[in-house]
């Protein structure tokens, strides 16, 4: 039996010093499981799993490589084409002229995780200087983002701009490239 004297109390209350070793007297030693657990086994991932899961897709090429990838099929597509066009509101990202001292044609912006607001904005200033055709290269996951500055503070430009998911590039390069060699395969 435990003296009233350990029943518990309401609030903070000081205690006498006997009173608290017979506190810490009265409590059991702690007991813990003295049985090792081991991690859960994981092995091989079932094939039907996989199957299931289909295959990972293979990572999208970079800022760069998407650049090179536009140059090339403006290449294809035998115009004059360029990474890194300066202008006077700073490098357009890949451009395409008709010829050596023309305006841009076509112009490209490539946006990986950057500054969406700030790609539109050079497209803009593209399209309104040299009327050029404007298209934004971007994650699938960005084009709302997009969108809703196209109908906002980039509506001018709305009716004019292309959104290219950055997956289609390389299609676009592998399509072409294709296409071409077969005309030549027909001697066309």
């Amino acid at each position: 039996m435990v003296s009233k004297e350990l029943w518990p109390r309401g609030g903070f209350q000081q205690v006498s010093q006997r009173t608290g070793e017979k506190l810490f007297s009265s409590l059991s030693p702690a007991r813990y499981p003295t049985q090792v657990v081991q991690p859960p086994y994981i092995g091989e991932i079932p094939t039907e799993l996989v199957s299931a899961l289909g295959k990972t897709k293979e990572p999208l090429p970079s800022h760069d490589e998407l650049k090179g990838i536009l140059v090339e099929v403006g290449k294809l597509q035998k115009f004059i084409a360029e990474s890194e066009y300066s202008c006077d509101i700073g490098r357009l990202d890949v451009v395409w002229r008709r010829v050596e001292l023309s305006v841009p044609t076509y112009v490209f912006e490539v946006q990986v995780g950057g500054d969406v607001y700030h790609a539109l904005g050079k497209l803009k200033h593209a399209f309104d200087l040299w009327n050029s055709h404007i298209y934004l290269v971007l994650p699938q996951a960005d084009f709302d983002k997009a969108e809703n500055l196209l109908s906002g503070t980039f509506h001018e430009i709305s009716p004019q701009i292309k959104l290219i998911g950055l997956d289609k590039v390389e299609e676009l390069y592998k399509r072409k490239r294709a296409y071409l060699d077969f005309e030549n395969e027909l001697g066309i």
